[in-house]
């Protein structure tokens, strides 16, 4: 990756991803922590996501509604795994989550804002993207995987 690549994707993004999906979920599993950013780094993924003209009940629907929008998504599984590793670090270091039996878990004492002059841009538009992605994330970890086709 290059150097300006490297400044777009970092760990406080990412962190705000996961963060922003905990916050409708409550709690999810790791397994699906590490198909968030993979996710929402997709500018097209994230656009159609935060649209409010979208309607998404399931993984399955936008894949069949958007296949090529998933044509590298293993490429970005594993281009991403070690920063979502480093984010979700970050969030248990910050006391904003934290992990039981494989479960990470929002801490309600502790919450982030979502204005979008504070936030930026890039965060808002994550941020608007949240509850779609929550919604497609309730599925099986293991259907997930598979559809996404990450190789294991």
């Amino acid at each position: 990756m290059n150097e300006s690549r490297n400044l777009y994707n970092n760990e406080l993004i990412c962190a705000i991803s996961i963060y922003y999906v905990l916050t409708h979920l409550k709690t999810i599993s790791i397994t699906k922590v590490m198909l968030i950013y993979p996710l929402v780094s997709h500018k097209e993924t994230l656009d159609f996501l935060r649209s409010k003209n979208t309607k998404i009940r399931s993984l399955e629907e936008l894949i069949i509604k958007k296949p090529d929008y998933f044509s590298n998504f293993n490429d970005r599984f594993y281009s991403f795994l070690i920063l979502t590793i480093n984010s979700l670090t970050l969030l248990l270091e910050m006391g904003l989550v934290s992990v039981v039996n494989n479960q990470l878990i929002i801490n309600p004492d502790k919450i982030i804002g979502n204005n979008k002059i504070e936030m930026g841009v890039r965060a808002f538009s994550i941020f608007e993207a949240a509850p779609k992605l929550s919604v497609i994330l309730e599925d099986e970890d293991i259907n997930l995987y598979l559809q996404l086709r990450v190789e294991l």
